[in-house]
Parts: structure tokens; sequence; C-alpha cells
């Protein structure tokens, strides 16, 4: 006998049902739902698939739906129809973990999209306008805490057409015990018509609908989560869509390769070393060329208590090396060393994937750290600026790179992790603390606490919320 096919439910309020909607929420979305702030309770899902079966959604549907293999259930989907911005909502979809890489995921999402559309013809419009999906933003929050790398997640949904919403989604608390999440990003799938924005009442109406039909918050207006998206939202007249790949680092459009050098024979470093000596020819502000991949700044490594990264870049495996990348992850924050593209990677829009890089790298690496510093002379300021760094207002001086050398002023600049919407509020003790472990790991300060460098920046920070410029 052939083995049965597989088939998906749109599960009800029956009894039936509703035993199948708790191994469902058992087997499945608890896993995937690690946060206890991200997932909705049990009770409520059976509570709104109740409410659909009384007809209380209109022309809003609600849809749990799952997908049995061999009497097991391997994937499903949570998702909503908003009749009045005509849009899909896709609050959740899993594939179980020894399921995955079948395609299940891409079957999933046209399952859903397909039941969306259906309501959308229902309540008379004449296509779906677009899906919306929650999705946790890799560079908020701890990987550890997630049911899968969150960075190939947004790679796999880009390859499915959803972009990141560029304005600052949180999602309010589900309940009264539960907090405000906000390490999500709101990501779009256009269907009826594509393009590079959406208009800012589209967002703001979206994200209102959603509170109220699939969040289950009668009056959105009086929520201080939907209220500081609004205030960003209405003096817009569109929000940018920036595809979920290029948001973590890759674009198929301008690639470029890591190689990691780990060890001091490695055969790309004399080119890392060329590229080095042409892009920083000023000896106060840099070490000598032959001093890559080695010393302090060796070759990558991990220790106890940081990270050491040496990175070459190449456009293409076959092509020569064309960038340099050195930086240091510390307990709370990174460091970057050195950054350089030359042709053929300079002037081609790289430099936000490369620090895109960086920065999974530093959260991958494990030491906490949810931003990091960079130093740098007049020159770079404007395009870090660019690239999301705030500048630290402070009177900066870097160590001297040998005993005896100069202490040459440079800018000091900080970057939180991922897309900011405003200034980060950088509190004056962690800056200190970050200062100290970057002139012990970077600059081989063995006592930072005696040093006059380190003491004349100290006078100079406040006791609450550090200045930027």
């Amino acid at each position: 006998m052939a083995p049965a096919r597989p088939e998906v439910l749109d599960l009800g309020a029956g009894a039936a049902d509703l035993e199948a909607l708790q191994a469902f929420y058992g087997d499945l979305y608890t896993a995937a739902f690690p946060d206890p702030d991200e997932r909705e309770s049990l009770a409520n899902i059976q509570r709104y698939l109740e409410l659909k079966a009384s007809g209380w959604y209109g022309a809003n549907n609600y849809h749990v739906r799952v997908l049995v293999e061999g009497g097991r259930m391997v994937a499903g989907s949570v998702t909503d129809y908003l009749a009045g911005p005509n849009t899909g909502v896709i609050e959740f979809l899993v594939v179980a973990p020894d399921a995955r890489r079948r395609g299940l995921g891409r079957t999933m999402l046209a399952d859903a999209e397909a039941a969306l559309a259906a309501d959308a013809r229902a309540a008379g419009a004449g296509g779906l306008r677009a899906l919306v999906a929650e999705m946790n933003d890799p560079f908020r929050g701890s990987l550890a805490d997630d049911s899968m790398d969150p960075f190939a997640r947004l790679r796999i949904w880009s390859d499915w057409g959803f972009q990141k919403l560029d304005f600052p989604y949180v999602q309010p608390a589900l309940s009264a015990e539960q907090q405000p999440v906000t390490s999500m990003l709101l990501a779009w799938k256009p269907v009826a018509a594509a393009g590079q924005t959406v208009p800012a009442d589209t967002v703001k109406w979206v994200v209102h609908e959603y509170l109220r039909w699939a969040m289950r918050i009668e009056h959105p207006d009086r929520s201080a989560e939907f209220g500081a998206m609004a205030r960003y939202l209405d003096p817009r007249d569109a929000v940018d869509l920036i595809p979920l790949d290029r948001y973590v680092g890759h674009d198929p459009a301008r690639p470029f390769l890591v190689h990691e050098i780990s060890t001091a024979e490695d055969e790309d470093l004399p080119a890392l070393r060329a590229l080095y000596r042409a892009c920083f020819p000023d000896r106060a502000t840099a070490v000598a060329e032959s001093a890559i991949g080695v010393g302090p700044r060796g070759v990558s490594r991990r220790c106890a208590d940081h990270a050491y990264h040496l990175w070459a870049l190449r456009g293409a495996a076959s092509g020569p090396v064309a960038g340099l990348v050195s930086f240091f992850t510390l307990p709370g924050s990174g460091f970057g060393g050195y950054v350089a593209l030359g042709p053929p990677l300079r002037g081609t829009g790289r430099l936000p994937l490369v620090l895109a890089r960086v920065e999974a790298q530093m959260l991958r690496d494990g030491f906490g750290a949810t931003g990091w510093y960079v130093e740098c002379g007049d020159e770079a300021v404007a395009s870090l600026v660019r690239a999301g760094f705030y500048e630290v207002a402070l009177a900066y001086r870097q160590p001297p790179l040998s005993p005896g050398g100069p202490a040459p002023g440079l800018h000091l600049l900080y970057k939180s992790f991922g897309r900011a919407y405003e200034a980060p509020k950088l509190e004056g003790e962690k800056l200190l603390e970050a200062t100290r472990q970057i002139y012990r790991v970077v600059y081989a300060i063995d006592r930072p606490e005696d040093s006059d460098l380190y003491w004349n920046l100290a006078r100079q920070v406040p006791a609450g919320v550090v200045p930027f410029r």
C-alpha cells in the first residue's frame, strides 16, 4: 500500500481539531518560541478558533494550519487576514527540525498565501495586497534563545520574497503577564504590486489592524508601543524595504568572500599586508605592515576573555585579495581594528554588508556584545556615520602603538548591532569598562587605570548617558 500523502488541515473549534491543536502547540509551537514573551498561550489560540467559528472575525480571518505526514505533524502556520488593509499576516511558520531541507517551509508558505488570498476574495478584494511576517531580528537578543540560526532564517525568507520594513517595530505585550518584545522586525512581501517602498500610512494601518485583530488589543491607539511606531511613521511618506539577505550582509548583486587568516603561514598574508600598506600609510595610527598576522594583532584566535578575527576579502573565489578586516570581540562590546576595501570592492556599496558580517561574527563569538567601537581619522567619519555609527562627543586619543610613540587624536565612534533609528543610550560606566578592555586586549596595557590617557578620557565621561555629536 502506498504511504498516505501529506495533508494540510485548517483547524477549527471541534473536539478533534482542538486535540490536534494541543499536539501542535506542544510538539512544534512552544519549541519554536522559546521566549515566553513572544508566544500566545494554548488557551488563547483555542479561544481564537472558537471566535472564528462564531463569526466574530467578520471579513477578517484566522488560521491554524498543520501539515500531517504519516500520522505526525511535521509543519504548521498561524496566520491572519486583515480585511481593512487587505493584507495577510504570518504570525508563525515552522517545520519540525528533522523534516527540514525538504521544501516544507516553502510548501507551508504557499499554502498560507493561498488561504489568505481566498480570504481576500471572500472579502471582495481583487487579490491580496501583501504578506507581512514577524520574525526575530538576528542582531537583537541572544542567538542561543532561538530555535534556529536567525541569520539563516532571514536568508531563507529573503529567497521567499520578503524584505525588512525599515522602521522601529516593537511587538506590544501579548498579556498582562508578558513584556513587549523589542527584538523583532516586520517583513513585507508584496503580492499585488512590487516596489522599493511601502506608503507609511499603509504600514501604520497594517500594524494597527494586526494589533487589533491578531493581538486582541482593542484600542491600539492607547498602546505605548503603537504610539511610538506611529510617531515615527506619521511624518514620513514611505517606508523603505531592505532585502533580508542584504540586511544580514549577503547581496547576490554585490558578493564577496571571507577568508579567515588562522595561521602565520597563510598564503593570503602577503597580499593582505600590501593592501594594508596602501590603505594605512600613517605610521602614527597604524602598525607596521609586517605586524599584520603577528603580535597583538596576530592571526584569528579565540581566548577566554576575547576573540580576534583577521579577514581577507575577495569579490570572487578566483579573484585577488581586495579587502582587509580585523576586529576584536570583548565581553559586552566589540572593537574594530582595520577595514579597507580595494579594487574591485571599493566604491561598490559593500561596506554596510561587510559591517553586517562583522556584527554577525561578534554575536556568534558569544561574549554578549551588543555594539562596537571604532577609532578613525577625519576622512572616515562621514562614511561610518552613514553606516550607522555615532561619534562620541569626547576628546579621544589613541594609545601609542609602540612604547614612547605618539598618542594621536582620533574620533571614537559607537554603533549598536543591526539597524538603529535613534542614537544609542550608552552609559558612561559601560564606555569606561569597554575602554579598559580595549586598552588591555588591543593595546597590551596591563593596567589601564595607571594610564594618563585613560584618566584624561574618564574625566570627560558623565555619570549617566554618554553624549554623541
